[in-house]
């Protein structure tokens, strides 16, 4: 709506023009009629108004000198002139002081609709850039610490919102995190009762921000009572946490009362239930020097590295209680969790000799995709408890195809069956045959080939008095065309060539 002011010393025509302004819609509503400038002066202050339409020639204070006066105390408020003369110069001044038009007297109601209708539109489209302006302000200003913008920077967003009734004093900051998200103007609904300055902020997913004026006459706890308010209203069938800053003055302040409603909002989330919420006194009590990796070290990694697996588990789950307790911020929760997978993988590679058959492209569970703390803790367990007996069969399977091997290689000259192999460890023939290939790059065949040509080799040279086909027989390969045809393919000669070779 757009609130005008009218100023003429003829009682009949300014009552008839704030008239002829009411007919031009809701949109429009005159706040005052005055009879002179001097007494709209007096009303100034207090007055709200978006236009003032002013005759030229008065007593005491001709228009144009009413608008100097006020551009002087309120420089937003836009003018248009009324008068009975059509004088050039009046209207070259007025023009040059800013006035939005010139109408004359009688008015005619078509061009006072089309000044009116030019009017709110300039108004709206400043209104906009001014809010769109201030979100930005506050947006920069609560992202980034002041000390790490550039001067001019901080010097405009402190100026421009130091001006708002949200800024000008006391504010705090409240951090709503919803599951499913909830849109701004689903909150904003559920803030109907709130009888102050304030700002919604859509911030990342599942995030809104809200900054809150706190005025004269508030208490200490005015912005947790609120946020519990807030909390009620909103619809059960999300899981909502906020985060409920200090109270803070001036906009520079904004980050800081930002990082208190975040670091509340993630003390919120350990709660078990739908709804939680933090303020900056009791997430005050969370004991910040707590390291995560403190019980990690402690008990959890001795017993990996000794592949004590029971032990192992029983290590993580006091960790997840010990989390429960503390309630770290996310990034220190982060941290631990990130470490706890590392000593898995780390110790799943130093245990494999190819570590590429480890499913090492596991995405480690993040906090912020959880709606709260127990669901988080669950999947923790679940994941860990996975990798942990994913390691401990890798152990087992790493055991097997080390006995595969040994056999092998003491009984080399032997005819080797895959079925006798895998009856040797208790496997079928195709699943040791497939783990055997993961474990070692190679197949069992090529793996027997490889330990029978190294044995050969050994024998051409230690014992020269054999007959090559003779060291073939000894290493399993009773035919002598297939094991020259075999050593050569391994070794780029025939044994004949290889033993004469290496002599020289």
């Amino acid at each position: 709506m757009i609130k005008i002011a009218v100023v003429d010393d003829e009682e009949r025509i300014r009552l008839g023009l704030a008239k002829l302004i009411e007919q031009c819609g809701e949109d429009y509503k005159v706040v005052g009629c005055f009879a002179s400038g001097p007494e709209l002066l007096e009303r100034l202050n207090d007055l709200q108004a978006d236009l003032i339409m002013t005759d030229i020639k008065m007593p005491q204070m001709n228009g144009l000198q009413l608008i100097e006066k006020v551009q002087q105390r309120k420089p937003k408020i836009k003018f248009a002139i009324v008068s009975g003369f059509n004088d050039f110069a009046f209207a070259r001044q007025a023009i040059r002081q800013g006035v939005e038009d010139y109408l004359l007297k009688p008015v005619d109601p078509s061009e006072l609709a089309e000044l009116l209708q030019r009017v709110k539109n300039n108004i709206e489209i400043e209104r906009y850039r001014k809010e769109v302006a201030t979100e930005e302000h506050i947006r920069l200003l609560l992202r980034n610490d002041p000390d790490h913008l550039p001067e001019h920077m901080i010097q405009g967003a402190n100026r421009d919102l130091g001006q708002t009734l949200l800024l000008r004093d006391h504010f705090a900051v409240l951090l709503v995190r919803a599951e499913p998200d909830l849109p701004a103007d689903r909150i904003e609904h559920c803030m109907s009762y709130w009888n102050r300055e304030y700002r919604l902020v859509a911030w990342e997913p599942r995030h809104t921000v809200i900054v809150a004026a706190i005025r004269e006459g508030d208490h200490a706890d005015t912005a947790r009572e609120l946020a519990y308010t807030l909390l009620q209203q909103l619809p059960h069938s999300s899981a909502v946490r906020i985060g409920v800053s200090g109270i803070h003055q001036g906009p520079l302040k904004l980050r800081d009362a930002y990082v208190q409603a975040e670091l509340c909002m993630q003390s919120s989330w350990y709660e078990p239930g739908p709804k939680a919420m933090a303020d900056a006194a009791s997430a005050g009590k969370r004991d910040d020097s707590y390291n995560p990796l403190r019980l990690l070290e402690k008990e959890f990694r001795p017993a990996l590295h000794a592949l004590d697996f029971a032990k192992a588990e029983v290590a993580v789950e006091e960790w997840l209680g010990e989390l429960s307790k503390h309630r770290p911020a996310w990034q220190a929760l982060t941290e631990g969790v990130s470490y706890l997978f590392g000593l898995i993988r780390d110790e799943w590679n130093e245990r494999q000799s190819h570590p590429s058959g480890q499913p090492d492209e596991l995405t480690v569970p993040a906090p912020t995709t959880f709606a709260e703390w127990p669901a988080y803790k669950a999947a923790l367990s679940a994941s860990a408890k996975e990798q942990l007996e994913s390691l401990k069969n890798a152990k087992h399977e790493n055991r097997v195809v080390e006995t595969v091997k040994s056999y092998i290689q003491k009984n080399y000259w032997k005819e080797m069956e895959l079925q006798r192999l895998a009856d040797v460890v208790y496997l079928t023939p195709s699943y040791l045959s497939k783990l055997f290939k993961t474990e070692t790059g190679e197949t069992i065949t090529d793996y027997i080939i490889s330990v029978r040509i190294e044995r050969a080799k050994e024998l051409l040279l230690k014992n020269p008095s054999l007959k090559t086909y003779e060291v073939g027989e000894q290493v399993g390969y009773p035919d002598p065309a297939y094991f020259n045809k075999v050593f050569k393919k391994l070794t780029g000669w025939t044994p004949k060539e290889f033993r004469e070779r290496v002599r020289l």
